[in-house]
């Protein structure tokens, strides 16, 4: 049993032996490894020489010689001029009057500009509530098969604006009676007023002045008799033939126009609607009648024409809530 124990010793020794064999020849291995590297790496690095030995002899000469100090710079430096003049920030503190630039007064507006706009199309009952008035082109919308029976109307033969201020007894166009303007529209007491005069007016060259003036007031009387909710709407002056033109000087049609800019500017002074009847009634290059819708006198209009203006003044209304209209309201988010 002795010899075994022995013997196991014996071979567990000789293992210890080999292991520590193996581990200096693995030590030994790396070492020679570390030392090669180290070598090759200092053979192959280029040898590092200093700036004196690297200098060539003229770099050399060149480094010998001092450089000059740099000079001082000038006491005086001369500012940089300004490529924009300097700002007077004092003046920052005082504020002057702005000049007005906007038309505040209503006198030099295109009437194009402020006329109403298109809206829904409302239905004939709107019209029940309406008064027309004016002169024999307006009476057309009355006496023509335009829809609108149960409206009023004080509309009157050669009438002027002064016809209505002056308030002369003259004859219906459409019913034929004999009566005052202003007590034939006071009595309707309408909720809606369309006013149409002025052609009569430019027949006489040289009366714009005195025909707004006029109109100002005609427009101060129906406010004094009519309801204060009543809606006035003034209509522009259409245009007509242009030949017209050499019978009545005073209807050229580009004075009417300029007239139409005095209505309108008028229409916003006095709180009215302007309403550009001549975008159906004429040319809109030169604002002449249009062929289809012209009568004999160049004047007035035919049965088209007034169906047209008709169906024009339907679709130009401000919107109201009392109005129907035919289809889909176009403001209907608004209530009904």
């Amino acid at each position: 049993m002795a010899d075994f124990y022995t013997y196991r010793n014996e071979v567990a020794g000789r293992r210890r032996k080999r292991r520590l064999f193996l581990i200096l020849i693995v030590v030994l291995a790396a070492l020679c490894i570390g030392v090669g590297y180290f070598w090759f790496t200092r053979q192959s690095a280029p040898a590092q020489t200093s700036p004196a030995e690297s200098a060539t002899p003229e770099q050399a000469a060149s480094a010998a010689v001092p450089t000059e100090a740099p000079s001082a710079a000038p006491a005086d430096i001369a500012e940089p001029q300004r490529i924009l003049p300097g700002v007077d920030t004092a003046a920052w503190d005082k504020s002057e009057a702005v000049a007005a630039t906007i038309d505040t007064e209503y006198r030099n507006t295109d009437h194009r500009m402020v006329a109403v706009p298109m809206l829904g199309t409302v239905t004939n009952d709107y019209f029940n509530t309406v008064t027309f008035a004016g002169d024999s082109i307006a009476s057309g919308l009355g006496i023509y098969d335009t829809g609108y029976h149960n409206a009023h109307y004080a509309t009157y033969v050669s009438a002027g604006v002064q016809t209505f201020v002056n308030n002369v007894s003259v004859k219906n166009a459409v019913t034929g009676a004999n009566e005052t303007p202003m007590e034939t529209i006071a009595a309707s007491q309408p909720d809606y007023l369309y006013i149409l005069v002025g052609t009569n007016n430019l027949v006489v060259q040289g009366s714009e002045d005195s025909f707004i003036a006029y109109y100002e007031r005609l427009i101060d009387m129906l406010r004094e008799q009519l309801n204060p909710g009543v809606t006035i709407y003034i209509q522009s002056i259409p245009g007509v033939q242009e030949d017209v033109v050499a019978s009545k000087p005073g209807l050229d049609n580009t004075r009417i126009a300029t007239v139409n800019d005095l209505l309108a500017n008028m229409a916003l002074r006095k709180g009215c609607y302007y309403i550009n009847i001549r975008e159906a009634l004429t040319n809109p290059a030169d604002g002449s009648q249009i062929d289809d819708y012209a009568t004999k006198d160049g004047v007035h209009f035919n049965a088209a024409g007034y169906h047209a203006w008709a169906e024009y003044l339907a679709t130009h209304t401000v919107w109201n809530r009392r109005s129907v209209y035919s289809g889909e309201n176009p403001y209907y988010i608004y209530g009904t």
